[in-house]
C-alpha cells in the first residue's frame, strides 16, 4: 500500500504499469479515490532532471541561472528578465 492511507481505510487498489509510468488508484471506504502517476523505475519525475547541466528556470549552462531575478523569477543573462532595475540572487 501507498502512503495515502492516511485519508481512510482502502478498500481496493488498481495498478498499471508501462513503459512511460505507473499509474496508480486506491478506493476508499468513504468512496473517495486517490489517484497519482510516477516516472518508470530509475527515472526522474520530469525529463532532463538527472542531467548534471539541467537548469529549470532558463537556457544557461549548469544547474542555476547565471543572472536569477527575484521580482519575476527570471533570468537577466536569458533575457527573460524585463524589470528597470532587477534584484538578483
Amino acid at each position: 500500500m501507498s502512503g495515502h492511507q492516511e485519508h481512510g481505510a482502502v478498500v481496493a487498489v488498481w495498478t498499471e504499469h508501462s513503459a512511460i509510468g505507473h499509474h496508480y488508484e486506491e478506493l476508499l471506504a468513504d468512496g473517495k479515490v486517490l489517484a497519482w502517476t510516477e516516472p518508470p523505475f530509475g527515472e526522474t519525475g520530469h525529463p532532463g532532471e538527472d542531467d548534471p547541466d539541467y537548469n529549470p528556470v532558463c537556457h544557461c549552462p549548469g544547474p542555476t541561472p547565471r543572472a536569477f531575478c527575484m521580482e519575476c523569477a527570471g533570468c537577466a543573462d536569458c533575457d527573460q528578465c524585463r524589470c528597470p532595475r532587477p534584484t538578483l540572487l
